[in-house]
């Protein structure tokens, strides 16, 4: 077939591997980039649409919770459809999505589209791995899978810098055009690079399970939005509460029943992945929750305007890519206990020196604190990656990669969620005034202190195996 894996090889010759790797780093870090660019034009949009935080954090939260659906859809698609017809209705469907979203009037269809970008981008991460495997059987894999997983981890970052130029010049609808470029560049180098790698034998998909998955995911995220606007005996609480919880204990029931659940929860009676599965939600509030709350907080209470504000986070994404690779070199030598309970350390004294700075603090110290959790993050990766397969048989090490990033993924959209709830509820304990507010993110980067503190004792109870 014209887009077999080998007829693309002969077809490209040696360089091949590179063209698509780039390819799909590109790719990949646009639609990555586009979960965080949103964080610096919050502000805007609760302006222009005349809503508060709890409403608004919808935008992040959704996409979140939607890449965490997607990344259980991945391998099944693949599987069913194939890599390239995969990844060209992805790149497709974000790019008419990223057209249409500024011409919106309404913050649902706005939240909606957000919703549809983040399965996207959840569907095409795992695959773009896959290829790479293919496509690398032996050298140079590492280093692809290197600098895959560096543009990955620095798009949180990147994305803000260049949202807030953009807002600040061009209003907050300019951000949904940003990735408009690179998804035609990726749907043409798609048509013409992406192999098919279609399976014979495709897995059926759990229909029921991936239904109850999504209820018991946005309901339970609904009713503590509700919570926030309404209280906690409103009826829109109630009956998201109650459709996210009978969802959960549903999907929980069928995982141990179905015999390919999208869950593998047999994973959770292993001692250092079940320790491994808590230090990664961790990571994703840190790598998620702080994205959102410190551009948040210095626009709110410090005055910075979208561009600074965007600025503040791209050193912190050049210490992350500093610190992704120096932990990756350390993976070597220590054992993953070590690189998990050190990277939780510098994320606790990240997040308390910034309560501890108080408002006014110089644009440097917050970017300094900030980029010490940065390199606290770069040795909890490749920890957790380790720690969470050292003790699995060979057999379980592809179902216990994906039910991991599931779990990082779970902790970003639950950890801006209950953020959000904090910064309200605190608000309104303060006083709801502008001192209120300064207090309130004050005090939950106390929450986020305290958090990183509690994850160190399930890292500190892993066996310390090399």
């Amino acid at each position: 077939m014209g887009h077999d894996l080998d007829v693309l090889a002969a077809r490209f010759g040696r360089h091949y591997p590179r063209w698509l790797l780039a390819l799909l780093i590109i790719s990949t870090m646009t639609m990555v980039l586009s979960s965080t660019s949103i964080n610096v034009a919050l502000p805007a949009i609760m302006q222009d649409f005349a809503i508060g935080r709890p409403l608004a954090q919808w935008l992040v939260t959704g996409v979140l919770a939607a890449m965490t659906s997607g990344l259980l859809l991945s391998s099944w698609a693949q599987a069913r459809f194939g890599p390239r017809a995969t990844l060209l209705t992805s790149f497709g469907l974000f790019l008419v999505t990223s057209l249409v979203a500024p011409f919106v009037t309404s913050i649902w269809a706005l939240i909606a589209i957000r919703i549809v970008q983040g399965l996207c981008a959840g569907i095409a991460q795992p695959l773009s791995m896959v290829l790479i495997f293919r496509t690398y059987p032996g050298e140079g894999r590492g280093m692809a899978l290197g600098l895959f997983g560096l543009g990955a981890m620095m798009a949180p970052a990147l994305g803000p810098t260049l949202a807030g130029f953009l807002v600040d010049h061009f209003g907050w609808r300019a951000v949904f055009w940003l990735p408009a470029p690179v998804c035609i560049l990726s749907l043409v180098g798609g048509a013409l690079l992406l192999p098919t790698l279609r399976s014979l034998t495709p897995p059926r998909l759990d229909v029921p399970g991936f239904i109850l998955l999504n209820l018991a995911l946005f309901g339970i995220l609904a009713a503590l939005a509700e919570a926030q606007r309404f209280g906690w005996l409103h009826d829109a609480t109630l009956l998201t509460g109650a459709v996210g919880l009978l969802g959960l204990a549903a999907f929980l029931w069928r995982c141990t029943h179905h015999s390919a659940p999208l869950l593998p929860l047999r994973l959770w009676r292993n001692a250092s992945f079940r320790h491994t599965s808590w230090v990664s939600m961790v990571l994703g509030v840190s790598l998620f929750g702080v994205t959102y709350l410190v551009p948040l907080y210095v626009q709110t209470v410090e005055g910075y305007s979208a561009s600074d504000a965007g600025l503040l986070l791209l050193p912190t994404g050049l210490v992350l890519g500093v610190a992704v690779f120096a932990g990756g070199w350390l993976s070597d030598k220590l054992a993953a206990r070590w690189l998990l309970v050190g990277g939780l350390g510098l994320l606790t004294l990240s997040t308390a020196g910034q309560a501890l700075m108080g408002t006014g603090a110089s644009f440097w110290a917050i970017c300094a604190w900030a980029s010490l959790g940065r390199l606290g993050i770069g040795g909890i990766m490749p920890g957790v990656s380790t720690a969470a397969v050292q003790d699995l048989p060979a057999e379980e090490l592809a179902p216990a990669t994906g039910t991991i990033s599931f779990m990082r993924q779970l902790g970003g959209a639950l950890g801006i969620n209950l953020l959000t709830f904090f910064i309200e509820w605190r608000h309104v304990a303060e006083g709801a005034s502008a001192a209120g507010d300064a207090q309130a993110f004050v005090q939950s980067f106390w929450l986020l202190t305290a958090l990183f503190a509690l994850a160190l004792w399930p890292a500190w109870l892993l066996r310390s195996k090399r």
